[in-house]
């Protein structure tokens, strides 16, 4: 388990702990907030005036995200997506399915100090209502903020402080991007192809799936299928298909006495050696390690059906 002076767990949703931790010299305080509930239930939070908090998805999940009454994420998340709630602003959350999320209590200061170094961004904030996209560097960093502990306590925490900057900085320097754009949008499935494909992917797990098989779910020919599909996740198909697959794993680790082997066959991998390799790409650990590490207290209800990520957006 992690010590608590690098990265704490959050017992209230975006709440930063009382701990002698949290209210240390740490230029950012990172928490892990958690939840295996699979029934929708409702999380809020007010967020102190002289901090803003940066939320990254550390799995796939479903929600709908608001700040101060304006709904800026209804729908399906995935990893490496910042949710950010601004100094003084009222969070709330709609959870449909289990939760995984890191968070970063950052200091205005500090935002400000980041933000002068950006070009074009002297008075640059991270606001609340900005709807950012899935970021592959955000994830990795978050996941390698997860590890910091490995280093020991007093470099680990100077470690984290350096990682949880970075990631700060990366979401400044993304504000201004978003406006102008980077590339032509493409459409994003509408919600019942998402969901036909999402549902294939669920009940195939185990089996081999191609691209022409969740094409032909959605009702669409493979080319158009994939432009959509990463428009509206911000993944590959391939890619969220490998991510289910370990999610599942992670489900059945936490929840089972199997082998790592006979997980690896169950969730759709021809050896357990490609397993590990994908797990640990996603999850930075090995499997063994995670469940080391985690398995005890993730126990709980698995996922079945992502019916869970669309039961109240359908």
């Amino acid at each position: 388990m992690l010590h608590a002076n690098i990265v704490e767990d959050e017992p209230k949703w975006r709440i930063k702990p009382c701990s002698e931790a949290a209210s240390s010299g740490s230029r950012v305080i990172a928490t892990r907030w958690q939840s295996l509930d699979e029934e929708p239930r409702e999380v809020s939070a007010v967020i102190p005036a002289d901090c803003c908090v940066v939320g990254i998805a550390l799995r796939s999940t479903n929600l709908r995200f608001s700040v101060s009454g304006r709904c800026v994420v209804d729908g399906a998340v995935m990893p490496g997506t910042p949710l950010i709630t601004g100094p003084g602003a009222a969070a709330r959350c709609l959870l449909r399915g289990p939760c995984d999320e890191l968070h970063l209590h950052a200091p205005n200061d500090l935002i400000a100090e980041c933000a002068r170094g950006l070009p074009g961004h002297p008075q640059a904030i991270l606001a609340s209502e900005a709807a950012f996209t899935r970021d592959p560097n955000i994830e990795r960093l978050a996941w390698t903020l997860l590890e910091a502990d490995n280093a020991g306590s007093s470099v680990g925490q100077l470690y984290a402080d350096c990682i949880s900057i970075a990631i700060i900085a990366r979401l400044l320097s993304r504000t201004g991007r978003t406006v102008s754009g980077e590339r032509a949008k493409v459409a994003g499935l509408p919600k019942w192809r998402l969901k036909r494909a999402m549902e294939y992917i669920e009940t195939h797990l185990d089996d081999p799936v191609s691209l022409t098989d969740l094409a032909t779910a959605a009702g669409l020919t493979r080319m158009h299928f994939a432009a959509q599909f990463r428009a509206a996740t911000g993944l590959r198909p391939h890619e969220y298909l490998l991510r289910r697959r370990v999610e599942r794993g992670q489900d059945m680790l936490s929840a089972s006495k199997m082998t790592v082997v006979d997980i690896a066959l169950s969730v759709g991998f021809q050896t357990q050696s490609h397993f590990t390799t994908v797990f640990k790409r996603f999850t930075g650990q090995p499997p063994h390690t995670w469940r080391r590490l985690h398995g005890e207290r993730l126990i709980g209800p698995a996922r079945t059906s992502a019916n869970v990520i669309f039961d109240a957006a359908a």
